[in-house]
């Protein structure tokens, strides 16, 4: 029989004085390697993927940014953007017509921008009561949401006096700009009159086709088309009166 060269071989068996069994000795080293053993029942979860300094990686394409405007910043933006067609969609977060319609403006922007269309999004989520970094919380993390990549405003006046400068009650609206500058349409619900993103977009679509059509006039047929559009300046007849 083999025996263990081990200090337990020592032990005497406290009832009789006698060495214990090899077997029992067997017993007690395989119970001490046992409790010695770490413990591989759970594995650590996986660490978040970190760039090589060591930090967070960042999320990927352009970053989505909030900035705070008076009416005066934003009508500045606006001319910023000169040469472009510019939409600018009037919302706020309270209200549920605008949050459904957003994603269409992040869709015209993703089609059409941004070499020939400038999207702005301007939030009258600022109501004067709240603190005003409440309200860029909220709204960032919605702009965030949709991926909202393009200029993005919240008003730093409070909300009622904001809506009086851009000649609206409530919000939604959306403005449509030229390549000059000069508003094109104001859609809102003020007349009564509903609309949504695909009335927008079918008025893009025919300024830029006016805009493709006039890029390839020469200068004798833009003057001669000029001439043809104000025929009433070209005659000294008086006006025929309206009954």
């Amino acid at each position: 029989m083999l025996r263990l060269h081990s200090p337990l071989g020592r032990l005497m068996s406290p009832m009789h004085g006698r060495p214990l069994s090899s077997d029992l000795l067997l017993a007690c080293l395989l119970l001490s390697f046992s409790a010695c053993s770490p413990d591989t029942s759970e594995s650590p979860a996986p660490a978040a993927p970190t760039t090589a300094a060591g930090s967070a990686a960042p999320e990927q394409g352009p970053p989505v940014e909030l900035q705070v405007l008076d009416y005066q910043g934003i009508e500045d933006l606006i001319a910023s953007h000169r040469g472009k067609l510019v939409v600018l969609d009037a919302w706020a977060t309270s209200c549920p017509p605008c949050v459904k319609e957003f994603p269409n403006l992040v869709k015209l922007h993703e089609r059409y921008g941004p070499e020939n269309l400038a999207c702005i999004s301007v939030s009258f989520d600022n109501d004067g009561i709240a603190s005003l970094d409440e309200a860029k919380a909220t709204v960032l993390g919605f702009l965030k949401s949709q991926r909202a990549t393009f200029d993005n405003v919240i008003g730093s006046e409070p909300s009622d006096e904001l809506l009086k400068k851009f000649g609206i009650y409530a919000v939604p609206a959306v403005y449509v700009y030229d390549r000059q500058g000069e508003l094109r349409k104001r859609f809102d619900n003020s007349t009564g009159e509903e609309f949504t993103y695909s009335d927008v977009e079918a008025l893009l679509v025919r300024m830029m086709n006016e805009g493709d059509a006039s890029q390839d006039e020469t200068p004798a047929e833009a003057d001669a088309a000029s001439e043809v559009s104000s025929p009433v300046e070209q005659s000294d007849a008086p006006p025929v009166p309206v009954d």
